[in-house]
């Protein structure tokens, strides 16, 4: 019975744990790139042979909105988004995750590799 116990215990509380910290960074993402005004996608092979990109891991900035805070930022559409703060970005989760640590902040630097070379911006947040 004490086993039967403890194991319901444990199931309490590792259950409400995992609910708790199921977040949904795909709509983080979304909120994020809108919020920017960049549309950000994860490097992969395909995207690497239409853009010639050497094997990098980042994101890719499909788009950038005009006057826009990545705009501003002087980011531009075929950059390769490396960094944002001090978190490196390669996919929607962690691009969700780097800008969540950063609610409640004016700017952030962030990293990004163009044509050859790597390069620092100051990315102003909105949000």
């Amino acid at each position: 019975m004490r086993d039967v116990i403890l194991l319901a215990v444990c199931f309490l509380l590792f259950g409400c744990a995992a609910e708790q910290e199921a977040v949904n960074y795909n709509n983080i993402y979304m909120e994020r790139c809108l919020s920017t005004g960049m549309m950000a996608v994860g490097l992969d092979d395909d995207i690497r042979a239409d853009t010639g990109l050497p094997a990098l891991d980042g994101m890719y900035l499909a788009n950038v909105e005009p006057r826009s805070a990545a705009d501003s930022a002087h980011l531009k559409a075929g950059d390769v988004l490396l960094q944002v703060g001090e978190m490196e970005v390669y996919d929607k989760e962690s691009f969700a995750k780097a800008f969540m640590e950063l609610e409640g902040q004016k700017r952030v630097t962030v990293k990004v590799w163009r044509k050859g070379g790597l390069f620092n911006f100051e990315l102003p947040l909105t949000f």
